[in-house]
């Protein structure tokens, strides 16, 4: 390392959790959601009749939230000050979402309680992953891009 090099932040495990975690859940959401919308799935006519009010908008908001959200965690992964907004946006777009989706339908007479719990669950603890970026950003740990090597000259 140079004088003029800045000391690499050493990346946090919980940032590598949180990275897996939700590579795995928004790909996830956007294999089903895909397999849904081709009707690969077989579904119960409630099941049917309840997707049915969603309109071609509410997908493309599902597929962009993930979308949004695999960009911002691995934001997050490259230790980024602009994964905070990204994940910001995200979690808005994800509240967004289910208030559409609740509105919609009410999601007490088409899902479970523990469904419905573990949604809440699921947003909360979104918000605490947003909650967390925004603390590693304070702390020094998240670097503009670029911050950490010289800048090159142009030619």
């Amino acid at each position: 390392m140079t004088a003029n090099e800045a000391p690499q932040p050493r990346r946090p495990i919980l940032v590598w959790v949180i990275f897996l975690f939700y590579l795995v859940s928004s790909v996830q959401v956007i294999v089903s959601m895909f397999f849904i919308a081709a009707g690969g799935v077989d579904m119960t006519p409630e099941m049917q009749a309840a997707l049915a009010q969603f309109t071609v908008f509410d997908r493309v908001i599902g597929y962009a939230n993930a979308g949004v959200t695999l960009v911002g965690v691995t934001m997050l992964l490259g230790l980024r000050r602009q994964a905070v907004s990204v994940l910001a946006l995200a979690f808005a777009l994800n509240l967004f979402a289910t208030a559409v989706a609740w509105y919609k339908v009410n999601p007490l007479e088409t899902v479970a309680t523990k469904g419905l719990v573990a949604q809440i669950c699921g947003i909360a603890l979104f918000g605490a992953v947003v909650f967390y970026a925004w603390r590693l950003g304070k702390r020094g740990v998240l670097q503009d891009r670029g911050a950490s090597r010289p800048a090159r000259p142009r030619t």
